[in-house]
């Protein structure tokens, strides 16, 4: 596997997220170290943060294609660890440098962003603070 790191949006499906990896609380505790991740992003998973395949059950359709990306960051070294926080109730905040490609190949640089995981954002894959509006449970 590659050291880079890298968070890929799959069309109708979860957050694929590869390269040094660690997730953790809304508190920051250590949750796991991994080199790869299938991270929920419908809503509906019953083992969250984690996909659990509940997007095929629930017809969950999204392409996976930037709406309103965020800019990339220049002068950008995609190396090290890339810290992934599961906000109690909210998206996954990640921080570090890492690619973000959609389902059609564009891709950015970032070093810090927020995920949607209630599967209902308007900017989807990033959060635009739906999950407050529509009441969104992590469990």
């Amino acid at each position: 596997m590659s050291n880079e790191n890298l968070i890929t949006i799959f069309k109708n499906g979860p957050l694929h997220i590869t390269g040094k990896l660690e997730l953790k609380n809304a508190i920051g505790e250590l949750i796991e170290t991994s080199e790869e991740l299938y991270l929920c992003r419908c809503g509906h998973s019953q083992n969250k943060p984690y996909c659990d395949g509940q997007h095929k059950e629930v017809d969950f359709q999204e392409n996976g294609e930037f709406i309103k990306p965020p800019p990339s960051v220049d002068d950008f070294i995609n190396e090290g660890t890339l810290e992934i926080k599961v906000q109690a109730n909210g998206p996954l905040i990640f921080r570090g440098n890492t690619y973000v490609r959609d389902s059609s190949g564009a891709e950015i640089n970032r070093k810090v962003g927020g995920l949607c995981r209630c599967g209902q954002s308007g900017n989807d894959p990033f959060c635009d603070g739906t999950h407050s509006k529509v009441g969104f449970e992590s469990g």
